[in-house]
């Protein structure tokens, strides 16, 4: 395997050297690289005080694009982050246009040396029709996100234990995984889109139900659920396929292959001197085989809106969700507001607040954070540094979801 990754990437780069379009000014190469150092205290309440600091590497990004014809593109895109392994992967793009009507359709090809070790999968892939007016898209993408914290380059952290249940697609209301169509209309200043997703849930995913009547065991690494004596085995994409040599020991409750169905809009409205959005979904689920499960339900409301004035910009908003599995049900919130000043010459200076609680129905935590930030060109503008500092007190009636933590943070941002 390494020496197929060794050959891999070597051929990447012969043919990313040799190909000729880049004498003629097809090709184009942008990236980033950022680097930081940050110091954080964590204390829980009636507890010593943590304090950690770090010199780090952030996202290291290159993407190498070609552009083939009018109508076609393709690019290769080297990327690795703070929080997992480096990976590379391969985007294509190809439109056509008739009239006023076009098609776009765009499929990431994503890591496809397998560095993360969990096979070579899919970005991005859609195609997707617009005129001047109406669009539809069809495929796996992202939702549009409206979340606005100022600058907020430091945030000091409000789960100070894992019972935090402000989770990853909570600020900007995602939907994980999303797949299935997407209306869009615009109209002036208003740009409206409507988000039906309809996809599957494997099995121990996010959105998965739990069965009560199923079991599960692991045997030869697969993950099989037994239900009336009829064996399945589940791969990592959700697809049922029969096993006959079910033998495993052991079970426990079952994790479900799930449908998801539902709807998400969103509405954008830009007045010139700032805007308005807001943002609604809400999620069904039914198990594929039929399974009576515990009760799952998922929604959620936001609204932001910003006013530009002068050199200021202000933001606010406030977020809800409604979160239930079986007997546990949470309804998340943050209420978020910012300012912005641009100084000149590239700098900026601003400051932030949120107020966020994590929802539990017994003891719910509420978490206070403050933020204050700045910006400037580091000798040159293609590099800015970023420097920010915050603190959050969290409070609860459960003394291990209650404390503060606070910190600092520089990072230095290259883009070209």
């Amino acid at each position: 395997m390494k020496k197929f990754k060794s050959l891999m990437l070597a051929a990447l780069a012969s043919a990313a050297l040799a190909a000729p379009s880049f004498a003629d000014g097809h090709m184009t190469m942008t990236g980033e690289v950022i680097l930081g150092m940050q110091y954080s205290a964590v204390t829980p309440d009636g507890g010593d005080t943590t304090t950690v600091q770090k010199t780090y590497i952030g996202d290291i990004n290159a993407k190498l694009t070609n552009v083939v014809t009018e109508n076609a593109k393709y690019a290769v895109e080297f990327l690795k982050d703070d929080e997992g392994a480096g990976k590379i992967s391969f985007e294509m793009t190809g439109t056509a246009t008739s009239g006023d009507n076009s098609i776009t359709a765009f499929a990431d090809i994503s890591d496809i040396t397998n560095n993360s070790g969990t096979g070579v999968g899919y970005g991005d892939v859609y195609v997707s029709g617009t005129n001047k007016t109406l669009s539809l898209k069809v495929g796996a993408f992202g939702v549009p996100e409206y979340y606005y914290n100022g600058m907020g380059y430091y945030r000091a952290s409000a789960g100070l234990t894992s019972s935090n249940q402000f989770t990853d697609d909570s600020e900007n209301l995602l939907i994980l995984g999303n797949r299935g169509l997407e209306l869009g209309i615009a109209a002036g200043a208003v740009d409206f889109k409507l988000n039906v997703p309809f996809f599957t849930a494997a099995p121990g995913s996010f959105y998965a139900l739990t069965s009560t009547e199923s079991t599960v065991g692991v045997c030869n690494g697969k993950i099989t659920v037994d239900k009336a004596n009829t064996t399945t085995t589940y791969d990592a994409a959700g697809t049922a396929t029969t096993d006959t040599a079910y033998a495993c020991s052991g079970s426990a409750t079952a994790s479900v292959a799930t449908s998801v169905t539902g709807v998400r809009p969103a509405v954008s409205i830009d007045f010139g001197a700032g805007s308005v959005s807001a943002v609604a979904y809400s999620l069904n689920f039914a198990a594929q085989n039929g399974d009576d499960t515990v009760d799952k339900t998922d929604s959620g409301v936001q609204v932001q809106a910003k006013i530009v004035a002068g050199s200021a910009t202000v933001g606010f908003g406030y977020t809800t969700q409604t979160k239930k599995n079986g007997a546990t049900e949470v309804t998340p919130s943050v209420l978020n507001g910012s300012v912005k000043v641009g100084l000149g010459g590239g700098s900026n200076v601003g400051a932030s607040f949120d107020v966020i609680g994590d929802g539990a129905e017994t003891d719910e935590a509420t978490a206070t954070r403050f933020s204050a930030s700045y910006d400037m060109p580091f000798f040159v503008e293609a590099v800015t540094l970023k420097l920010g500092v915050g603190t959050a007190t969290q409070s609860s009636d459960d003394k291990t979801k209650a404390g503060a933590a606070s910190g600092l943070e520089a990072e230095w941002v290259y883009n070209f």
